[in-house]
């Protein structure tokens, strides 16, 4: 009886838990399938990419409900109870992610728009005070020569300036780069200029002392003598001097050929002045005669009267006057030393001072008597 009474109660028992599963089973399987609805519902909207996460852990957790709904009905439904907040709030909270992140993209893109647009304007600025820091380094060269050089290294330069690079620099490094540049050709121009400015130099130093010895040559070319003489083996000597030294020497020729010339050209006022006092006063006078030997340079005037008596004048360079009235008979001469002397002096301004007499012979009686020197006067102009 014991046995039988035992066997009752297992069948009983095996019963009731078939119908719990069998129960549990049947009131978890319609929130399985509205949580399926749920995902089916989510993927159809699109938004299952939003909510990526949660959607496939979801989604893992569904599967394993459903598997566990006919081997174990009481574990899937306390999943469906733990995790059914999350099913029902899942389309909410992906439409809200979506939303979400619609505002941000929105947000992100105007972001993006004004930091783009600032930048842009910000690059606008930087390249427009780059440009006039540039401006600026080309106007304060010096000379347009250095500037031409320079011209290669600087459109090189300005290209890798204001290329690519430009975002790193500032002005100032634009002023830096561009006075470096400036410096070193604007010393190469001057460095130029100044070899141009010694070579021209020396080219017209050589060519003023090839025009100032042509001249001194033609000078001495010109004139006879022995000052013609001297002047030629100066200008011998003085070739192949440095041209400073050589300078000085023709300088000096120079100096010297305009004192002779200015003494020549006072010399032969003289001698007009001399030969027309003669004539005034009623001699006949010869040609002047120019006299050089023996370091004598001297005009000789020659007159003479109609009764034989005569008149010699000597002009030198060195500012002498002498004359010799001869052939007079006693004191007579006087009578045209004087008028003669005077008429020197005042029609024709020479002036003369300084008179030494050199010999006089005022008893000679004796017309054909012709003693040297006879009634000789000298005289400094």
């Amino acid at each position: 009886m014991s046995r039988a009474d035992e066997y009752r109660y297992q069948i009983q028992r095996q019963r009731k838990q078939e119908l719990d599963r069998q129960r549990v089973r049947e009131t978890t399987r319609p929130f399985l399938d509205r949580y399926r609805s749920v995902l089916t519902d989510v993927i159809n909207q699109g938004l299952d990419a939003v909510v990526t996460g949660e959607f496939r852990e979801l989604s893992s957790a569904l599967d394993r409900m459903e598997t566990l709904l006919d081997s174990d009905p009481f574990a899937a439904r306390d999943m469906s109870r733990s995790l059914g907040g999350r099913f029902h709030g899942l389309p909410r909270f992906a439409r809200e992610q979506s939303r979400s992140r619609q505002d941000a993209e929105l947000a992100a893109a105007d972001s993006f728009r004004k930091a783009h647009q600032a930048e842009a304007e910000r690059q606008l600025q930087l390249k427009a005070e780059i440009e006039t820091a540039w401006r600026e380094g080309l106007s304060g060269w010096s000379t347009p020569v250095a500037l031409n050089a320079a011209f290669a290294e600087l459109q090189q330069l300005r290209e890798r300036l204001l290329g690519n690079a430009a975002n790193n620099m500032t002005s100032a490094q634009i002023s830096a780069a561009l006075l470096d540049v400036q410096q070193r050709y604007e010393a190469d121009a001057e460095r130029q200029l100044q070899e141009m400015k010694s070579r021209v130099q020396r080219e017209a130093v050589t060519d003023a002392l090839t025009l100032q010895r042509a001249q001194l040559e033609q000078e001495a070319n010109k004139n006879g003598g022995e000052r013609a003489a001297k002047l030629r083996e100066a200008l011998a000597n003085a070739t192949g001097l440095a041209p400073k030294e050589q300078a000085e020497v023709l300088n000096q020729l120079a100096q010297e050929q305009d004192e002779a010339a200015v003494d020549e050209s006072q010399r032969r006022e003289v001698v007009r002045a001399v030969y027309l006092s003669l004539q005034q006063a009623g001699f006949v006078v010869d040609g002047p005669e120019h006299l050089v030997s023996q370091g004598q340079d001297e005009v000789l005037i020659r007159a003479r009267r109609p009764a034989g008596a005569q008149a010699d004048f000597r002009v030198n360079l060195s500012g002498h006057l002498s004359y010799k009235f001869h052939q007079y008979k006693g004191k007579t001469c006087e009578k045209d030393v004087t008028p003669i002397m005077a008429t020197l002096q005042d029609a024709y301004g020479i002036s003369l001072s300084d008179k030494r007499v050199i010999w006089v012979n005022p008893d000679d009686q004796d017309q054909d008597a012709r003693p040297y020197p006879d009634a000789t006067q000298e005289r400094s102009k």
